[in-house]
């Protein structure tokens, strides 16, 4: 399983192996052969970005985190892309992972498909292969047969990476494949995205959890790990850890095993009355603050707030003028765990126009974002 090696070496809980290792794949499908170069004919190394979808194991009605990973790293400064899942039913959260704080996307869902469009000011995203650049959860029918497969697809023709230069990437991508079988799993962690202290708890949520489960955390020691019951464990930390992105592998003595990398997740407050922006999905891949101006942009511009706090957001938005003046006043509450994307117009009452900004204010931090939506139909962050 990608990203198994980062694990060797933290040990969090030891458990007796007995009997020989269950390979959950191998009962739902043969082996998948891949490009192979002729003898004594090595192929030359990539320049571009690679993408690779990791396989997934997932039984009726479970929650599945597709991971879409950079296999070589690179700089990209903007990328866009469509993917196809038509294994699931519903899409339960989309989340981005990056090492800098400035990289936000939007994600826009339209039935099985996702169309995502990212910006990295300081093009470090994708430059760490080991974690995925975007994780998808989503949920399989009750009533998928066991055995059955279903792809999980990069629209090769749909992506758009570019350097810190602006110059486009030559793009390599490999779909994976979702397999519909019984495995252990993981459908959400509490904290997700929070810094945590040493002897803090941290909650995994799931399915196939027995009393001799193992957890690992990635590159960080657990002091203790508790068995609750089939569909919850608990991870007490043995030194401090930023959740946001932690890889985390859970498996049991007969071979299962999966990987997930932990969020907060957030769900929607309202719905816009725009066709594109009731259906975005803000990603953040860290960064929150008290105070943000973003831009208005395109067509048509969305202002997107996302509160991760424990208690509602008291938000103050002002609708400002080439000259800063305040044009209009929008005061909201975002709920705990809750984002709000809504148009302009419907927030403010007003009309606006390119070269307007929207400053945002809350007495807690909170993460902002501008959604630009094009005459064609597609969204964009918008960078602060």
């Amino acid at each position: 399983m990608a990203g198994l090696a980062r694990f060797v070496g933290v040990l969090t809980a030891v458990v007796a192996i007995v009997g020989p290792p269950l390979d959950v794949r191998a009962q739902v499908a043969p082996a998948r052969s891949g490009r192979t170069p002729a003898p004594d004919a090595p192929e030359p190394p990539f320049v571009g970005v690679s993408l690779k979808v990791g396989d997934e194991i997932v039984p009726p009605g479970g929650l599945a985190q597709v991971k879409l990973f950079v296999t070589e790293p690179q700089p990209i400064s903007t990328a866009s892309a469509r993917l196809r899942f038509p294994g699931f039913s519903t899409f339960a959260g989309v989340a981005l992972m990056s090492p800098a704080g400035d990289t936000m996307g939007v994600a826009v869902v339209q039935g099985s498909e996702l169309m995502v469009s990212i910006i990295s000011p300081s093009a470090t995203f994708g430059v760490n292969p080991d974690y995925p650049i975007l994780t998808i959860a989503g949920r399989v029918p009750a009533n998928a047969a066991l055995g059955a497969t279903f792809p999980l697809d990069v629209d090769e023709a749909s992506l758009r990476f570019t350097d810190a230069a602006g110059a486009l990437y030559p793009i390599d991508a490999n779909g994976g494949t979702l397999y519909v079988a019984a495995n252990v799993g993981v459908d959400d962690v509490f904290p997700g995205s929070a810094d945590v202290a040493a002897g803090d708890v941290v909650t995994i949520l799931g399915r196939g959890f027995k009393p001799r489960t193992r957890v690992k955390f990635e590159e960080i020691l657990l002091s203790r790990v508790e068995f609750v019951d089939a569909s919850q464990m608990r991870a007490t930390l043995a030194e401090p850890a930023r959740m946001h992105g932690m890889g985390i592998k859970i498996d049991n003595r007969d071979g299962a095993e999966t990987e997930y990398f932990s969020y907060q997740r957030t769900s929607r407050q309202g719905t816009s009355r725009h066709p594109v922006l009731s259906r975005a999905v803000p990603l953040f891949s860290d960064g929150a603050t008290t105070i943000a101006v973003v831009g208005v942009d395109g067509a048509s511009t969305g202002l997107a707030i996302q509160n991760l706090q424990a208690a509602p957001a008291q938000i103050a938005a002002e609708l400002l003028d080439a000259k800063g003046i305040v044009r209009a006043r929008a005061p909201l509450t975002v709920g705990s765990n809750r984002f709000v994307v809504a148009e302009l117009t419907e927030l403010f009452g007003v009309s606006y126009s390119p070269g307007q900004q929207v400053r945002v204010q809350s007495l807690v931090p909170v993460q902002v974002m501008g959604i630009a939506i094009d005459a064609a139909g597609s969204a964009r962050p918008i960078a602060r």
